[in-house]
């Protein structure tokens, strides 16, 4: 037990380190624009972490190689993440730019869940670093703290399969390499790679290097972060919104997919089922939703106050509004509080979907709907033909039994918590039961925005104390995926 508290440890430590690396960066950034305040509040935090750091560290002292037990694991996930969101929050508390701790928290846990919910009113009004952090908390989040931590582990002496295996999402492990610690540096080349290109490109079209890091960061995260009150609407520009599509797209893939698919091996993204499937919801909706926006009276309004008539304009705003959802990113160009009442149904259905597995996007991913509607496809022939055998494949392998009911038990729990969380929302009487359920699905299913007053045009900050922390609980239940989470609420974990 001492041993594996001592791994634990290890791996923290080395988190601590980033946060204050970036933390420092933020402060020094602060001192360019003179922001003083924010300076000396990046500083003071990265002090208590440093020093937080030297006392793990101590007590992590160990000459013995072992690996992180898979409980061990488990344990060391959640705590991470809980531990990094608290951290995240101390400069927006320290600096004064949130005064209220339960907002800080919800901001910094929005930010590395990537959920992109936010409670401010008056994004442009923070001072530069703040805003930075959040960017940061983004690109963090959104590469994946755990898999960064596991590619260096064995500098550390740890193992980290478990690891690995624990924040990994979707219904298979699939390994691109034998070795786990180079699968997640070719995920880090290829995260890096794409903030790179996106940051170019978006640059292009206009954005300062703050506005391009953000939101490049932001998309390929499937975020939602924009540091701009009225988020991607305020730069009015169809370049950006059609290369922010294609990023929040591509961050919503599988990205062990992608790394193949630019090593050479092109079928693999064409062969895979679930990225096909993906594809075909975005499409088919894209068109239905821009084809009620084309035919609303009068046209629709931006969010940047603009109204806009034209096909190519529905095409524009449905689409990226569609992809923004389905990828859970949460960004807007546009109201569909104010759409025609059959494309808010539309947008409804995909809080439902989210992306695809082993992606940065949230949800309950679209593999797990394509093994559900397999499974229904064989109860019905098992009615016609009782005495068949019906086997279900996926990308031209069997599916067992046993991820059958995975998937079941994991919708099963994920609708639970989703109604759960969603009437301790309600008891607040701050919000309507349908805003209430859309607030959990937008934590939860890590998308962002709901409906109603929680729309994309609005924000969480008039919510009570313990809503707020409540929707940053589910924020990280939902980055983990439930079951992660909830496992350490079972007695049968704790038991030897």
């Amino acid at each position: 037990m001492i041993h594996q508290l001592r791994l634990i440890l290890r791996p923290i430590v080395f988190i601590n380190l980033i946060l204050s690396c970036f933390m420092g960066f933020c402060g020094l950034y602060a001192l360019i624009y003179s922001e003083h305040n924010e300076a000396v509040s990046f500083f003071q935090t990265m002090a208590v972490i440093i020093i937080l750091s030297a006392v793990f560290a101590f007590f992590s002292k160990s000459r013995e190689k072992k690996s992180i037990t898979i409980r061990s694991g488990f344990v060391l996930v959640v705590f991470i993440w809980v531990f990094t969101c608290i951290v995240g929050a101390l400069p927006y508390y320290v600096s004064g730019a949130m005064s209220n701790i339960y907002d800080a928290i919800f901001e910094s846990s929005s930010g590395f869940t990537t959920v992109g919910a936010s409670i401010l009113s008056d994004i442009e009004g923070l001072p530069k670093s703040i805003l930075l952090w959040r960017a940061i908390s983004h690109w963090i989040g959104g590469g994946g703290i755990i898999v960064l931590s596991v590619a260096i582990l064995p500098l550390l002496g740890i193992g980290g399969t478990h690891l690995m295996h624990v924040e990994t999402t979707g219904v298979t492990k699939e390994k691109l390499t034998p070795r786990i610690t180079q699968t997640a540096k070719y995920i880090w080349i290829l995260y890096l790679s794409l903030n790179i290109i996106g940051i170019v490109l978006l640059s292009y079209g206009g954005m300062n290097l703050l506005d391009a890091f953000t939101h490049a960061s932001s998309a390929i995260a499937t975020g939602g972060f924009s540091n701009k009150n009225n988020s991607v609407a305020y730069f009015s520009s169809a370049y950006i919104d059609w290369v922010l599509i294609i990023f929040m797209y591509i961050g919503s893939l599988n990205f062990l997919v992608l790394i193949k698919t630019v090593r050479g091996n092109f079928k693999s993204i064409i062969n895979d089922s679930e990225i096909k499937f993906f594809t075909l919801i975005i499409v088919l909706i894209s068109v239905l939703v821009s084809i009620f926006l084309y035919i609303q009276p009068n046209g629709f309004t931006g969010m940047d106050g603009k109204t806009y008539t034209s096909f190519l304009d529905a095409v524009r705003f449905g689409t990226f509004q569609v992809v923004s959802v389905i990828s859970t990113t949460g960004y807007a160009t546009a109201d569909y509080n104010l759409w025609h009442p059959a494309a808010q149904i539309l947008i409804l259905v995909l809080f439902f979907i989210g992306g695809s597995s082993g992606s940065t996007s949230g949800g309950i991913k679209v593999v797990r709907h394509i093994i559900m509607f397999k499974q229904a496809v064989i109860n019905i022939k098992s009615l016609i033909h009782p005495k068949g055998v019906f086997t279900m494949r996926l990308n031209g392998n069997s599916v067992s039994n046993k991820v059958v009911i995975t998937v079941m038990g994991f919708i099963v729990v994920y609708m639970v918590t989703l109604f759960a969380g969603a009437f301790i929302v309600a008891l607040s009487g701050a919000v309507t039961p349908t805003e209430a359920l859309s607030a959990m699905l937008g934590c939860l299913g890590t998308v962002g925005p709901g409906f109603g007053a929680l729309g994309p045009a609005s924000n969480y900050g008039f919510l009570p104390d313990f809503v707020k922390l409540t929707l940053s609980i589910s924020m990280i239940i939902g980055r983990l995926e439930l079951f992660t989470v909830f496992i350490l609420f079972s007695p049968w974990f704790w038991k030897k």
